[in-house]
């Protein structure tokens, strides 16, 4: 049966929503549907599983492994399974994207930034 779920249905607020598949009839994917303002954004964590952010609006600088990718609307960003990575809203308005958990249910390891 098509399940029809609001987004104000969702657990969080207007910055952060959070959709989990197992929650939804054992949905094989999780998301966070994110409006995160300038500056603000998670710190380096990873998943045991892939995170595929799509960015809708705003720009974000984006850890990912060793490196930095600067994104904005229109764009993907892909990081795979285990790799430490976090993202930060850069200024000029709102980062709102939908960042999906290729699970069903988030599993986060939080890791201390390097030197």
């Amino acid at each position: 049966m098509a399940l029809h779920i609001r987004n104000t249905d969702l657990p969080g607020d207007d910055e952060s929503r959070t959709f989990l598949g197992r929650d939804h009839g054992g949905v094989p994917v999780s998301f966070f549907i994110q409006a995160s303002s300038p500056g603000h954004g998670p710190g380096p964590h990873r998943h045991p599983y892939a995170e595929v952010f799509v960015l809708h609006e705003g720009s974000g600088s984006f850890l990912a492994g060793e490196g930095t990718i600067e994104a904005t609307g229109g764009s993907v960003v892909v990081v795979p399974a285990g790799e430490v990575h976090g993202f930060t809203a850069s200024a000029g308005g709102p980062l709102r994207m939908t960042c999906l958990h290729l699970n069903d249910r988030m599993i986060t390891e939080w890791v201390e930034p390097g030197p």
